[in-house]
């Protein structure tokens, strides 16, 4: 062999073996140009930046992929030697023909190549990476700059932002700079809910993506359930909490939470964890993995407060309730000339079969036709109160106050009348349920057409029997009679009754009696008078107390000797121990001839929203009567006082006539729903 033929052969090995090296994909063996970058990949983020993995190398981010058939036309000329040799060997010239006419790669879509996330409310998100793909799902550059539109559907609180901390102003677009085919944003929401992300461009398929914002860690407690309106001493409806994220998303205690529950001052709530509030608790406890708890309470005190929940760390719920007053009091004037007047009480009671009511006038009047005052529980919402002589428009107006007073539980109310059909010393009245005279008494008040104030008006009220009351009277009863009979039955409550002996001069005490808690209890009575004539009113007006556990002190004329002219023949008196459902504090109040009213001070204070205050005394005025030294004519204003309780530690008490000396034995009574 020749030596050129020899230095042909080399040559073309040796472009032999630099073409072999040149296929070798992802070939580091130093040589310059294009075949440095296209080294093996799988994915992106192996191949350095401004440079895409494709078909399984790493080329320019720009660069057009070669797809297509050679359809060029090799016109170029031989520009190597010719051959030399005797063997026709091929040209090793240079190829000058016209460059590869394949089709490039152009973008058809928009894809999601981040994973979808679960981002909790308020937080950025990771990195949101939007990709312009060709058809077959490879990145695709864009060839011009080029606007991505972004939404969020399904949950109105998410925004996108250009940076990984959310911050600055929310975007709706960003753009794609051309020879790039990837977008990154991030989002940011409060509501804890799915979100649709979407993304879309002119030219181009649409791209979704579902993600889900999730609770943010519980950041207060709300009360979950509306406010309610009970009774004093009512069990309410179940209260439910919630506990809640910064952003009003339902977020559940990673750990079991102590909530402590209480009331604002004064409202006087108790808290308890079952239905019928039987089980007292002071506070509940959320869970682990729990975003709910409840509760029950109740209130004794009347009035608007707040319940308040608190959470370690946490602020405090708070929810205002409504609890009506056990005690409900009011005044209303019988006009000058009127035979009624209507009562409005408010707010409205309950059930009138769980309600009583007292009440005590005020009049200067002498005249007991027009004087004498019933009253009577006649609605929900109303007192009426009546009398016998009216219309000639003369007829002195009446003030009246008005106390009820509604429990819950434990007390049965029967409303009754009874008038004289007949002239009789006995009225008997039917009592529809019969009741358990051990814990039941009167309350009663009535009017008539009587010309004095004596023997056929003024009555014994009796409980004979479990279904039957009896008014008595020393003479036959004024045939305009009426009178209002309430029948208290009142659970816990422990009533002894009797007849006094008849009070021929100023006093008369009934001794030996079973032994009550005088703190704890109230005294009422009726009597009859053997009065006939309006010179003397100081004889007919009594006044009655506890005078100790086991005795009791009837006093007329306010131990004024004259005043003994007609007998007062019995006093018919019930003696209530209310035990622990009421509190009694009692005074013996005294007015002086020409005073018309006075304060008292209490030496401990009361709830006025559930305590009563009156006299002992019952029937012409209500429960208002004491004794007087008056010794003109009928003028039972001076006898009869108004009980107001003006704040927790005061009470006055009022009269509407200031002639003589008057005294009252005066109770306060704080009643325990």
């Amino acid at each position: 062999m020749s030596q050129f033929s020899r230095l042909q052969m080399l040559s073309g090995l040796a472009w032999l073996v630099l073409a072999m090296l040149l296929s070798v994909q992802g070939c580091d063996c130093g040589s310059t140009g294009a075949d440095v970058r296209r080294y093996a990949c799988t994915q992106d983020n192996e191949c350095t930046s401004g440079f895409l993995c494709r078909d399984g190398e790493c080329q320019p981010e720009g660069e057009p992929v070669d797809a297509g058939t050679d359809a060029g036309t090799d016109a170029g000329t031989d520009a190597g030697r010719p051959d030399a040799g005797p063997d026709g060997g091929t040209d090793g010239g240079t190829d000058g023909g016209t460059p590869d006419a394949g089709p490039t790669i152009r973008p058809t879509r928009l894809t999601f190549t981040s994973p979808p996330q679960t981002v909790a409310a308020g937080q950025c998100s990771a990195a949101v990476v939007i990709e312009t793909q060709d058809s077959t799902n490879t990145a695709a550059p864009v060839a011009a700059q080029t606007t991505i539109n972004l939404t969020a559907q399904g949950n109105s609180t998410v925004a996108f932002y250009s940076n990984a901390t959310c911050t600055g102003a929310a975007t709706s677009s960003e753009t794609v700079a051309a020879g790039s085919s990837r977008l990154t944003v991030y989002f940011r929401g409060t509501a804890a809910q799915g979100v649709r992300l979407s993304a879309a461009a002119t030219g181009l398929t649409s791209a979704t993506q579902d993600n889900t914002l999730s609770p943010a860690p519980p950041s207060v407690v709300a009360v979950l359930t509306g406010s309610q309106t009970l009774p004093a001493g009512g069990c309410s409806s179940r209260v439910d909490l919630e506990s809640r994220d910064a952003y009003g998303n339902v977020s559940p205690f990673s750990a079991a939470t102590a909530v402590t529950l209480g009331g604002a001052d004064g409202s006087d709530f108790l808290f308890f964890s079952n239905a019928g509030c039987a089980t007292q608790v002071s506070q509940v406890v959320f869970t682990a993995g729990a975003s709910q708890t409840s509760f029950y309470f109740k209130g004794r005190t009347g009035g608007t407060f707040n319940i308040v929940a608190t959470a370690s760390g946490l602020p405090s719920a708070t929810q205002s309730e409504t609890i009506l007053p056990v005690v409900r009091t009011g005044t209303c004037t019988l006009g000058l000339g009127l035979g009624s007047v209507t009562c409005t009480i408010t707010p409205a009671q309950l059930d009138l079969s769980k309600t009583f009511f007292m009440f005590q006038t005020s009049s200067n009047d002498a005249d007991p036709d027009t004087a004498s005052v019933r009253c009577a529980l006649t609605s929900l919402s109303t007192i009426t109160c009546t009398r016998n002589d009216f219309g000639d428009g003369d007829e002195p107006p009446v003030l009246i106050r008005w106390q009820t007073a509604e429990l819950v539980s434990g007390l049965r109310v029967q409303h009754l009348e009874a008038d004289c059909d007949e002239p009789d010393t006995l009225i008997p009245v039917s009592i529809p349920s019969a009741v358990n005279e051990e814990n039941t008494f009167l309350l009663v008040s009535s009017e008539s057409d009587a010309a004095v104030f004596g023997k056929n008006n003024l009555f014994t009220a009796w409980l004979e029997a479990p279904n039957l009351v009896e008014l008595w009277f020393h003479n036959d009863c004024d045939t305009e009679f009426v009178a209002s009979i309430q029948v208290v039955e009142f659970t816990g409550a422990s009533v002894t009754r009797g007849f006094s002996q008849p009070i021929f001069g100023t006093t008369r005490n009934v001794v030996g009696l079973s032994p009550v808690n005088t703190d704890t209890s109230a005294l009422l009575f009726t009597y009859e008078s053997m009065a006939e004539e309006d010179e003397l009113l100081c004889d007919r007006a009594v006044r009655g107390e506890l005078s100790s556990a086991t005795t009791l002190a009837f006093t007329r004329g306010s131990s004024a000797n004259a005043c003994t002219e007609y007998p007062v023949e019995a006093v018919s008196w019930e003696r209530i121990d209310f035990g622990s459902r009421a509190w009694a504090q009692h005074f013996a109040v005294t007015m002086a001839s020409g005073t018309a009213s006075t304060s008292v001070t209490l030496p401990e204070a009361v709830d006025p929203t559930r305590t009563l205050v009156f006299a002992s005394g019952q029937a012409v005025g209500g429960q208002a009567g004491g004794d007087s030294t008056y010794a003109g004519d009928d003028l039972i204003g001076a006898s009869l006082g108004v009980h107001t309780l003006t704040s927790p530690t005061r009470f006055t008490v009022s009269r509407g006539s200031a002639l003589g000396t008057a005294r009252w034995y005066s109770t306060v009574l704080q009643l325990e729903p």
